[in-house]
């Protein structure tokens, strides 16, 4: 075998064209190319996990599997994405993206709560808001401080 160098938006082109069976970046590429097979043995299990993940976040406890579809509607255009081997793949571009956050810079968006503007449709067919798949004991919430009151008869007239 031989390693080379690629990008990410062309690591994730590579896993987003994966038809069944195809357990490798070699099998993939062999299939695309018009390579002939290769005879040699099955990659480990190990690879196969990766394959199978299609986004993990470990700080919220968040494991989505390969080809997972989210959306959503910003300045009146639908977007989509799909999770694959640990990248959000932007539909319109097909370009991988690390985290949600960077998901939504691609789209102009500067700060905002990614996990509750990215949605999924649920089991019944429901939109829902990504952050609904996140464990909600390990989201931390920031404190907005204390509030001061005023009173009228604090202040002088």
């Amino acid at each position: 075998m031989r390693t080379i160098q690629i990008s990410t938006d062309t690591f994730a082109a590579i896993w987003k064209a994966q038809k069944v069976g195809e357990a490798t970046e070699d099998a993939i590429l062999r299939r695309l190319l018009g390579v002939a097979a290769d005879a040699s043995p099955e990659p480990p299990v190990r690879d196969l996990k990766v394959v199978l993940e299609g986004f993990h976040d470990p700080r919220y406890g968040v494991t989505i599997p390969s080809g997972f579809e989210i959306f959503r509607t910003y300045h009146g255009k639908r977007y989509t994405a799909q999770a694959i081997q640990g990248f959000w793949i932007l539909g319109t571009t097909n370009m991988g993206y690390g985290t949600l956050n960077e998901l939504s810079g691609a789209l102009g968006i500067a700060n905002e709560n990614a996990w509750a503007n990215w949605f999924f449709k649920n089991d019944k067919g429901r939109k829902t808001p990504l952050t609904a798949l996140r464990d909600q004991t390990k989201i931390v919430r920031r404190s907005k401080g204390p509030v001061s009151k005023i009173v009228a008869a604090d202040i002088d007239f």
